[in-house]
């Protein structure tokens, strides 16, 4: 027998719970408990908050900067087809998706060494 999923309706909190595992995935840091009212999208703001305050997000920027130079170098070497620069790519897009999400700037990125060209 075939189960049908029924899409999440926005602004539900079964849809407020899907987006704190898809931006956070399953490490979702402790939440006092002073701080659940037991709403999933208040607890996404203090999630974020906390990960803020324990530096995640600085450390998720330095992490893709230093991948961002990783790949150009590989293309220097490699040339920007290879199959070496293809995997680089292909690590750094998690890392650039990421950066989306906690709202991570280009600039974010060059004041973490990202040598990127402006343009």
């Amino acid at each position: 027998m075939a189960t049908t999923m029924t899409p999440l309706q926005p602004g539900t909190e079964a849809a407020a719970q899907a987006a704190a595992f898809a931006i956070f995935g399953s490490d979702i840091p402790p939440i006092d408990p002073d701080d659940y009212d037991g709403s999933w999208r208040i607890t996404l703001h203090v999630i974020a908050e906390e990960w803020v305050g324990e530096g995640r997000v600085e450390r998720h920027a330095a992490r893709t900067a230093t991948a961002i130079n990783d790949l150009l170098n590989t293309q220097t070497l490699f040339g920007e087809g290879s199959p070496e620069a293809g995997a680089a790519g292909t690590a750094l897009k998690p890392l650039i998706d990421k950066c989306r999400i906690y709202g991570i700037t280009t600039d974010d990125l060059r004041r973490h060494g990202a040598q990127l060209h402006t343009s």
